[in-house]
């Protein structure tokens, strides 16, 4: 069908035009006739088959009728960034587009002016708790990759916003965009929407297994591969002397790693390159850097890279920008990459069936996720076809392979929605915006969930029951008759949008903290919650870690778990190693002596780093609450953990492009306030090491202009990066990006003749 034949407003198809679309793809125009229509829509398809235009051009049509507001939902916040920077392509029809993923404890009140909003699950979860008025304003919802919503973090609070927002407003309309999946009708029925399904691409995909020098496709096909010693690098080394690109799917970070390294010098002879000094500040890192950054440069130069969430937000960033624009030709990879970033290669490989879980053993991945992994392959515009390759040990592998997830349908998607731990927290959210003002009234909204809708919600009032038992034990909640009323705590736990059992434990924590109280005690605090994620202490932590339990026995301000509980001691352990991997942060101890001593990588310094900024920042709050004199403890580690510094550099890092490295060299030679900054020479300070002359010109500006008070609140290194490219594109510096770089988006889906 040609995009003249749909109807739509004809400054949208000129935009389309100039972009190069002149036709759509069969899914397209079986699934756009719904979604311009006003009618609520599942579009089930497969990656790469260009289903977000069917979201895109819906939103902005509505946007330029000006008849109401789109959100459109996505799960990541990596995500958020491309489809804002698709949709931007309208702006020039006068749209307003805007992105939210970053603090929570905000109503972004900026929104009211945007005309399309593209924000993550959680971030329209909390601006709705938060009471923002623009929601009101919504009348498309377009929710992104919804078949994550089987997935047990990010699932429930997209099904329960969903439920939220069609409750709210009856007319509402929802385009659910998802991966082919086998129960696509249970989401349909439950949006009640139209289903469209296509097993289409613009790239075909082949799926099959490698043994023995052969793969073997689901088409009855196959491939020989020349054989060496290692049939992983035998079938790279052959798609990319074809001039393709591979991308292998391991089952650990160390794999992932190793396997990039050990194939870098081969591939060295293929794809060898020199670095710039830009390329080698964003790898191994500006002031401080790391054995992880060095190894991941080594493995660039040679043309190879590994991801995995051990690397920082830009180093990952760069990973992928640099497959997409065909400087790395092979990526090794743990499975969270295939989830929903577009980055297609022409051949994937799957080498790892099976994961390690604690408490379980090794246990089979998923066809759902492996089916995500094979949809990586084919990369429109560059490769002819996509080849998605597991990799069996011997013949009854092979079998198995074949049989069990290379002509398996799918997994049916399940909700998560029943686990009480999850519940806490939506359940608290839902008293506290007056969704449900009592046990019943919790019970209804479930009905008509995701989850009520599929199942029979056997022992959901009991659940129900216990967890407003728990919020009325806490003074959270209030009973009045057969009523649950928000009281005041239960309130700014909802907007802190954090675990209620996470504001349990700052709230009793907070009431022990005097002016003696140590920073690591706080920080363990903090690490102690369920919304922070622990470090499993391996054999040379123990030491350091049993040694500090017995020093602070009596100081904790969360229990030490009984050491006769192997279980909950393990867990103590794991929450102290955070707590320890923070004080040591805040005291300056270099990135590359943590990631060594503690066996991490600086992503997982990083992600910690976001998670304790946010739980101190809730403390505080609490501490406001129950324990005022506590926050004159608590408030200047947020700074403190954000940056990685002493006290003594808190003045320094307040500046722009001033981090920890930095504001110690400043700082030790004399450069302590904004006073000193004015009164230095500006040659001084372009001489000291790590700041040169343009840093050294922007201290003075920021030291010369207005001070400006700005409110403290978290942000991660995501929103930070963000911020930054804003900046670089509102500058008109690019950051040297080519139309190369911009594949597998939406404007990659053009007509390739």
């Amino acid at each position: 069908m040609k995009i003249a034949e749909i109807e739509i407003d004809e400054r949208i198809r000129g935009v389309l035009a100039k972009e190069g679309f002149s036709e759509l793809y069969p899914s397209q125009a079986a699934a756009l006739p719904t979604a311009i229509s006003g009618r609520n829509l599942v579009a089930a398809m497969p990656t790469a088959s260009g289903k977000s235009l069917i979201g895109y051009i819906p939103a902005v049509e509505m946007a330029l009728k000006k008849e109401g507001k789109v959100l459109y939902i996505v799960p990541l916040k990596a995500l958020a960034s491309e489809k804002r920077d698709d949709l931007d392509k309208f702006s020039p029809l006068g749209i307003n587009v805007m992105m939210s993923t970053g603090d929570l404890d905000s109503d972004d009140g900026k929104l009211s002016e945007a005309d399309i909003i593209v924000a993550t699950s959680e971030k329209a979860d909390s601006m709705m708790r938060h009471g923002s008025r623009w929601i009101d304003e919504v009348r498309l919802v377009i929710a992104d990759e919804i078949h994550l919503i089987h997935d047990p973090g990010r699932g429930p609070t997209l099904e329960v916003i969903l439920t939220k927002l069609m409750r709210k407003q009856k007319n509402i309309q929802m385009i659910a965009l998802s991966a082919t999946i086998s129960n696509a009708e249970d989401l349909a029925r439950w949006l009640n929407a139209e289903l469209v399904t296509s097993d289409w691409r613009p790239i075909s995909l082949k799926e099959g297994v490698y043994f023995n020098g052969e793969i073997c496709f689901d088409d009855n096909t196959s491939i020989e591969v020349p054989e060496s010693k290692d049939n992983i690098w035998d079938m790279i080394e052959q798609i990319v002397k074809d001039g393709g690109q591979c991308m292998v799917f391991v089952n650990t970070r160390r794999s992932a790693e190793s396997l990039a390294v050990k194939y870098s010098d081969k591939m060295r002879a293929l794809a060898g390159r020199e670095l710039s000094e830009k390329e080698l500040v964003v790898i191994e890192g500006d002031t401080e850097t790391t054995s992880v950054g060095r190894k991941l440069s080594a493995c660039v130069k040679c043309g190879t890279a590994f991801h995995n969430a051990g690397l920082t937000y830009k180093q990952r960033k760069y990973v992928e920008d640099n497959f997409r624009n065909g400087n790395i030709k092979c990526i090794t990879a743990t499975p969270t990459l295939a989830a929903g970033i577009n980055l297609p290669a022409r051949r994937v490989i799957v080498r790892d069936t099976y994961r390690f879980e604690s408490n379980a053993g090794n246990v089979p991945i998923s066809v759902m996720e492996i089916k995500q992994m094979c949809g990586r392959a084919g990369r429109p515009g560059y490769d002819p076809y996509g080849e998605a390759v597991l990799v069996a040990k011997n013949s009854r592998d092979y079998e198995h392979l074949m049989e069990d997830y290379v002509t398996h349908d799918t997994e049916k998607l399940r909700s998560k929605l029943s686990n009480e731990t999850i519940l806490r927290s939506h359940i608290l959210g839902l008293i506290a915006t007056g969704d449900a003002d009592s046990e019943e009234s919790i019970v209804r909204f479930m009905h008509d969930t995701f989850f009520g809708n599929t199942t029979q919600m056997y022992g959901i009032e009991s659940v129900v029951e216990n967890v407003a038992d728990f919020l009325e034990r806490e003074e959270m909640v209030k009973r009045e008759g057969g009523s649950l009323r928000i009281l005041p705590f239960g309130k700014r736990i909802s907007d802190l949008y954090i675990d209620p059992k996470s504001a349990v434990i700052l709230r009793d924590a907070v009431k022990k903290i005097d002016k003696d109280t140590e920073d690591l005690m706080i920080l363990h605090a903090a690490a102690s919650t369920p919304d922070v994620l622990g470090l499993y202490p391996k054999k040379n932590d123990f030491d350091r870690l049993s040694m500090l339990e017995m020093e602070y026995e009596e100081d904790f301000l969360v229990e030490p778990a009984d050491e006769d509980d192997d279980l909950m001691h393990e867990s103590f352990m794991s929450d102290l190693k955070v707590a320890v991997l923070m004080y040591d942060w805040i005291n300056e101890t270099a990135e590359e002596e943590i990631t060594l001593s503690m066996g991490i990588g600086p992503g997982d310094i990083r992600s910690r780093v976001d998670m304790t900024d946010w739980l101190l920042y809730s403390m505080n709050e609490v501490a406001f609450i129950f324990r005022p004199e506590a926050t004159k403890r608590i408030r200047p580690l947020l700074t403190r953990v954000r940056y990685g510094v002493k006290e003594e550099l808190l003045n320094l890092v307040s500046f722009r492009g001033v981090g920890r490295a930095r504001a110690r060299v400043l700082f030790d030679n004399g450069i302590r306030s904004r006073i000193d900054v004015i009164a230095a020479d500006e040659e001084f300070l372009a001489r000291l090491p790590k700041i040169g002359r343009a840093l050294a010109n922007s201290l003075k500006k920021q030291a010369g202009g207005a001070t400006e008070k700005r409110e403290y609140y978290p942000m991660n290194e995501e929103e930070e990066y963000m911020l930054d490219k804003m900046a670089e594109e509102n500058s008109g510096e690019r950051a040297g990006q080519t139309d190369s770089q911009k594949q597998s988006r939406i404007f990659d889906y053009r007509d390739s003749s």
